[in-house]
């Protein structure tokens, strides 16, 4: 029996790619989005789409009924300056945890993240605003303050467009300098292997391109 993975940001730059190739491996795919009617792979009998705001608790909770795991590819647009990871993964933990089994849950984050680089931290805070990147250090310190679900919190490196290798690096401790960047593809490689993989849980994992 195929499992069914409840996917929020599904229609991003990393979520289109993880969606992709998690139905390639043989999964079927919850796309948790704010409107459906732009979502492009809603043709696919194994996608069920799923209209819901990820900061409104009621919207996750009923996506997360029959979910056997949970990906966020989420992402703050911090063009807009609307910062949704600290209240979307407080959200997104608290009702997992109500679930009869709580899913699996796979969150992205960002590398430089409550310790993970002092250097990198510094960077984003200065070219992308310390609000931003204090919202996503919440959102990270909730996932790892989670005790009644198993998670996985990923931090990757700086995110290219590039064509995928479909390989990655993992970074096993904190670093100083800025790690080699990263496609969104492989990062998306990588989210599909911890679908099985569960070596990473309960903890931080930094990775980055070869």
């Amino acid at each position: 029996m195929k499992k069914t993975v409840l996917v929020f940001g599904a229609n991003g730059n990393v979520g289109s790619h993880f969606v992709n190739q998690a139905l390639e491996a043989g999964y079927k795919i919850k796309a948790f989005v704010r409107s459906p009617e732009k979502y492009t792979v809603s043709d696919n009998p194994n996608v069920e789409v799923v209209k819901g705001d990820a900061t409104n608790f009621g919207d996750v909770e009923n996506a997360m009924k029959g979910a056997d795991l949970v990906v966020s590819c989420l992402g703050n647009p911090l063009k807009k300056k609307i910062y949704i990871m600290d209240k979307s993964y407080e959200i997104i933990m608290l009702a997992a945890s109500k679930q009869p089994k709580p899913p699996r849950c796979l969150m992205i984050s960002s590398i430089g993240a409550n310790g993970s680089s002092w250097f990198v931290r510094f960077l984003l805070q200065r070219f992308n605003g310390k609000e931003g990147f204090t919202d996503y250090e919440k959102a990270d310190k909730r996932v790892l303050d989670e005790k009644n679900v198993p998670f996985v919190v990923i931090r990757p490196a700086g995110l290219t467009d590039k064509k995928g290798e479909g390989k990655y690096r993992v970074i096993d401790k904190p670093t100083v300098f800025f790690p080699k960047f990263i496609s969104r593809s492989d990062v998306a490689k990588f989210f599909v292997d911890c679908l099985t993989n569960t070596s990473f849980d309960g903890k931080s994992v930094m990775i980055q391109g070869v």
